[in-house]
């Protein structure tokens, strides 16, 4: 794939509760980064950090500042995916290029304080924010880390539940298949396959996929969520690969956290357990 954009840099977890959301994902076996506190804005974080990408927990630590839709969001679905963000080496130039492909971007710098033992570091990023949705109604943001050794430290990438990246994640739609055509014309021809009636999508370069799933197909990608359950639109469940399986539901169980598994041992939670959404882990 040619262009600037280079996949899924990081997913962002809102949550109401920024202590309670660390305390979750620690049982589910992460080692969370020290907190971290978004200069000029209301926002704090936590981050769990992988090879090439990561999740950040995202809640309000200052009600009066800007929550970036955190708020809007929490009150419409409560705690869960709220967006994502995409990688790139320089913002400048991956958002001319979105914009030339009819994706208009508003570029800002931002910096985080990360709060560790011996002092707080600043790390700080260059992005760019869509001007409107992409297709199917997301709207991610191009992501430039300006120091990224701040952020990836060795003794941050090791999990006992063995995560090494985000594999995919799965947005709910009505109509799929729909999408191939307008993101083709984004990202180029072949970064759009359909399955059946899903949809999965490549963000340029990178590694990480958007499943656009029907509502009634929820069920076959994330099992912990029944073929009955309500499955609202919008961004709904993320997949993350893991170096064991077994490793991965023994950390589970270390932290009391009840799980399902798939014929292929694939281990998958209901969104009542992992925060608000469908949480897969695969091997590989």
């Amino acid at each position: 794939m040619i262009g600037p954009v280079d996949g899924i840099d990081h997913v962002i977890v809102g949550t109401g509760d920024l202590e309670a959301a660390r305390a979750l994902w620690a049982r589910l076996g992460f080692t969370p980064t020290p907190r971290g506190r978004h200069k000029g804005w209301g926002t704090g974080n936590y981050c769990l950090m992988f090879e090439r990408d990561y999740v950040e927990l995202l809640g309000m630590i200052d009600p009066a500042g800007f929550d970036n839709g955190l708020g809007e969001m929490l009150a419409k679905r409560g705690d869960g995916l709220l967006g994502f963000a995409l990688a790139c080496a320089d913002a400048d130039a991956a958002a001319a290029w979105l914009a030339a492909r009819g994706q208009k971007m508003a570029r800002r710098d931002l910096g985080r304080l990360l709060e560790l033992p011996g002092g707080a570091v600043e790390p700080r990023f260059a992005l760019a924010m869509p001007e409107t949705p992409f297709p199917g109604g997301l709207r991610p943001f191009l992501t430039q880390h300006l120091s990224r050794e701040l952020v990836w430290r060795p003794e941050w990438v090791s999990h006992a539940n063995t995560v090494y990246g985000i594999s995919s994640l799965t947005c709910v739609v009505d109509d799929p298949l729909a999408l191939a055509d307008p993101y083709e014309r984004i990202f180029g021809l072949g970064s759009a396959v359909s399955t059946d009636e899903t949809l999965a999508v490549r963000w340029g370069r990178g590694a990480g996929l958007v499943l656009f799933a029907r509502p009634a197909d929820m069920t076959f990608l994330h099992p912990a969520i029944g073929p009955d359950e309500d499955v609202r639109p919008g961004l709904a469940g993320m997949t993350l690969a893991v170096r064991s399986l077994a490793a991965c539901a023994a950390a589970l169980k270390q932290g009391g956290v009840a799980f399902d598994r798939d014929r292929g041992g694939a281990v998958h939670l209901p969104p009542e357990a992992a925060g608000g959404l469908a949480l897969s882990f695969v091997e590989g």
